[in-house]
């Protein structure tokens, strides 16, 4: 893929421990006419989205070392401006992390090519809108009208 598609499409940075789910994730995404870069562990993904513009991270929650989470927390302090979508094993997550602000999504292993599609693609356009706000949006956000509605509230 040549520089000039990479920058109309945007860069996509997986981040997995399981060389095989690397492998495929980075071939699928590049078929979607993506650029792709790839890391094997949180520290190395985070120096990747230090050295280049990500526009999407999609990133394992369970690694060895300083897990997904982690590497979510130093993405949304250091690179708001990065949408990140993270991939799991297990069939549910627990809302604290699929609620957290920098999460565009979440896909669960084994996953399919339209359902990465999907994530990616709600991530670029993350990317885009928090590129339209500018630096001085980035930061904790204040819940506005609206933000809340589908989600279902109860008290205990």
């Amino acid at each position: 893929m040549d520089k000039i598609s990479e920058q109309l499409l945007g860069t996509v940075l997986v981040v997995d421990d399981d060389e095989g789910v690397r492998k495929v994730l980075s071939r699928w995404i590049s078929d979607m006419g993506y650029g792709v870069k790839i890391a094997a562990d949180a520290d190395s993904g985070l120096e990747m989205i230090r050295d280049n513009a990500i526009d999407v991270a999609l990133c394992d929650i369970r690694m060895p070392g300083h897990d997904g989470l982690w590497l979510l927390d130093q993405i949304c302090r250091f690179y708001p401006e990065t949408a990140v979508a993270l991939a799991t094993g297990l069939m549910e997550m627990d809302p604290m992390v699929t609620l957290r602000p920098g999460v565009v999504g979440y896909i669960v292993k084994p996953f399919n090519r339209d359902e990465v599609a999907k994530v990616i693609g709600r991530g670029m356009v993350e990317r885009k809108r928090l590129q339209a706000e500018g630096p001085a949006s980035s930061g904790p956000k204040m819940l506005t009208e609206g933000m809340l509605e589908g989600f279902v509230i109860s008290r205990g």
